[in-house]
């Protein structure tokens, strides 16, 4: 649609063509999804996209300055790894006198899609976002109208946004350089599904690239899992605990949500770390001190993630027009009693020891 054309839609062209009052436009707009129906929120959204209009050009007028508002949205609220972004981004917005609007979108496309629009509704000065990686056309949109908009753990180059995270080929490779040092026969990666999510596909990729240089990569060792599956997290670990029992094994989990998972269902099942199973896990969780003797794990620097990408928004918000950055930061091998070596299943206690990585 031509630039002019464009200025001239409004909220009434919406609601026409959706076939809705303005009040109920209005009521999606501003996030009031409660009182929608499913079907009507499909509606105006497709509505909204066919005539391709802008929330918040009917405000444009009257934002003479800065909302001070800016946008969080994160895959997934429960996880320990977006709480420590959050807190890190609001500490720099109290500093600097703005407010977070958080969002979440469970991983649903969907619902990532109807919080940028009613974020743009809101008028917010710049958006930190943990994306599904499905709504990039909108993320430009936001770009395009000078919203400064800065991506979090998960990459899409594509889109030419600063990205900030851990470096996850490096700490991976070094926990599993550490595994094999270790003497384990068996080292099983543990993840939710890869497809499209830059940061476990990061993950896979040097897990078994250091696995190849040792020689002994197995493909069967890879499981993908969706938690919402029920029992499939069960019939997969019970594949690889059945496959490996007269060797030395170790499960290595991919993020927090998986490792918490595998050491809830190897309770269910009798299994004892590290006697039957040794376990690590990436995200170093308040509880991995205190399972058992301690599980090891890769530290993230959470909530430094936070506090970057917020001041990244800010320095864009200020003016800085320099090229993309992709910001990695280094994290921490927490060893523990949970993966001992090979040749000494009783383990070392709970101590643990940290490594740069």
């Amino acid at each position: 649609m031509k630039q002019d054309a464009r200025k001239r839609i409004t909220i009434d062209h919406v609601a026409r063509r959706a076939g809705v009052s303005k009040t109920t436009v209005s009521r999606y707009l501003n996030g009031h999804y409660e009182a929608l129906a499913e079907q009507t929120l499909k509606r105006i959204q497709e509505a909204i996209i066919a005539l391709d209009y802008r929330p918040n050009r009917m405000a444009s007028g009257l934002k003479r300055d800065r909302s001070h508002l800016i946008g969080i949205v994160v895959a997934d609220i429960t996880n320990p790894f977006s709480t420590a972004i959050l807190r890190g981004a609001e500490d720099v917005c109290k500093r600097h006198g703005y407010s977070l609007m958080v969002c979440n979108t469970d991983n649903d496309p969907a619902k990532e899609r109807e919080y940028i629009f009613m974020l743009q509704a809101q008028r917010i000065d710049g958006l930190i976002i943990n994306t599904t990686g499905q709504n990039n056309e909108f993320l430009h949109q936001l770009a395009a109208e000078h919203t400064p908009v800065v991506l979090v753990d998960r990459k899409v180059p594509e889109l030419g946004f600063d990205t900030v995270g851990v470096d996850n080929e490096q700490a991976t490779a070094e926990a599993v350089h550490y595994l094999v040092e270790q003497g384990y026969e068996r080292i099983a990666f543990f993840s939710e599904p890869i497809d499209g999510i830059s940061s476990r596909m990061e993950r896979l990729i040097s897990f078994q690239n250091v696995l190849r240089r040792y020689g002994h990569c197995s493909v069967s060792d890879i499981y993908e899992i969706d938690l919402r599956s029920e029992k499939q997290l069960e019939k997969k670990l019970d594949a690889f605990v059945h496959s490996s029992q007269d060797q030395s094994r170790v499960l290595f989990a991919a993020n927090g949500v998986i490792l918490l998972q595998l050491i809830l269902e190897l309770r269910k099942k009798g299994l004892q770390i590290p006697e039957d199973i040794s376990v690590l896990g990436f995200d170093d969780l308040d509880w991995a001190p205190v399972v058992g003797p301690g599980i090891t794990t890769i530290a993230q620097p959470t909530y430094e993630i936070g506090v970057t990408a917020m001041e990244r928004v800010l320095q864009r918000l200020e003016g800085d027009d320099t090229p993309a950055r992709q910001i990695s930061l280094s994290g921490q091998l927490i060893v523990r009693g949970s993966t001992p070596s090979s040749s000494k299943p009783d383990g070392n206690g709970s101590s643990a020891t940290t490594k740069s990585i």
